[in-house]
């Protein structure tokens, strides 16, 4: 990829996949491993081959939603500020080794938004939450909003990038990122 020409990567970091039993839990308890490991190691070898990564955080855990079914595997947490604790904790632990987090994936579409109509004010609270804890983790992060998923529907399942992004704008969402992630 470096001999390509490419410097970023863009990874996803699944909570599902980091604090997976519950609340402040970063243990497999299926392979009796820390849930970090996996991750780790893949900074690890970005930065051997000169790659910086872009961090994304979604896929919520069961755990952070009353509505466990597979149809909402998407689904944004019950409690934003558990999303807020697992960014900080993530970006507090890669302090100083990933610099880029992206906060959420297309949210504008409803398969990334837990197959429920789209909602840019909650994702723009979900964004609010996320840019302020990862900022007090480290000062030096760069935040992207989520990438807005291409589309000219106009709703509720699907709603267009550019509505959508002036959704999020009247809904606070200035100031709350570095970067605005587009796809």
């Amino acid at each position: 990829m470096r001999a390509a020409g490419f410097r970023f990567v863009r990874q996803e970091f699944p909570w599902e996949d980091i604090e997976i039993s519950a609340k402040g839990d970063f243990w497999d308890h299926k392979w009796n491993v820390s849930a970090w490991a996996k991750y780790d190691r893949i900074v690890d070898m970005a930065a051997e081959r000169g790659l910086q990564l872009i961090v994304r955080l979604d896929h919520p855990p069961a755990w952070s939603r009353a509505v466990n079914s597979p149809a909402h595997s998407f689904a944004p947490p019950d409690r934003i500020e558990d999303y807020g604790d697992f960014v900080a904790a993530v970006v507090a632990r890669y302090r100083g080794k990933v610099r880029y987090y992206q906060i959420w994936n297309e949210p504008n579409i409803y398969p990334e938004w837990g197959d429920q109509p789209v909602d840019a004010a909650a994702y723009t609270r979900l964004l609010q939450e996320g840019y302020r804890r990862a900022k007090a983790a480290d000062p030096d992060c760069v935040v992207l909003s989520a990438g807005l998923a291409p589309t000219l529907e106009m709703g509720p399942r699907n709603l267009s990038d550019l509505v959508y992004l002036q959704q999020m704008y009247d809904a606070g969402a200035r100031g709350y990122f570095d970067i605005l992630g587009v796809m």
